[in-house]
């Protein structure tokens, strides 16, 4: 586990931040790659830092930025961000994770999750809200 430190600048940077389909794809490809990798190991800690706004992204930029990605793609992204919502601290997003916005688009896109996946889901997180967001 690493310690992090704290950045006067975080909220600014979060406030602007912009997800970033080349960043995903990275992400997506390390995962695939190397599934057993600690999400920390993923970023530098500056990178971990500034990438951690993209836990507070909104719904509608989730969905444009995903809509051309595979569901393998897509699953290995809800990999990533159920981890790294749980391994990392300032990567907590509750309610408003974007794992519950990629599992209603899969829905919708007819890629509806595996029993086992949602029971993976369920057992590598802490957010009380995943997969399927607030009742």
């Amino acid at each position: 586990m690493s310690v992090e430190s704290w950045d006067p600048n975080a909220d600014a940077q979060k406030k602007s931040y912009t997800l970033n389909h080349d960043v995903l794809l990275n992400i997506i490809e390390q995962r695939q790659k190397h599934p057993e990798q600690p999400i920390a190991e993923y970023f530098d800690a500056e990178a971990l830092q500034i990438h951690s706004a993209m836990m507070k992204v909104d719904r509608e930029s989730w969905l444009n930025t995903i809509g051309r990605f595979t569901e393998a793609q897509l699953l290995s992204l809800i990999e990533f961000l159920t981890l790294a919502e749980k391994q990392i601290s300032s990567w907590q997003a509750g309610a408003d994770s974007p794992v519950i916005y990629i599992v209603k688009f899969m829905r919708q896109s007819k890629m509806p999750l595996n029993k086992d996946m949602l029971l993976w889901i369920k057992a590598n997180s802490d957010n009380r809200f995943l997969p399927n967001g607030p009742l």
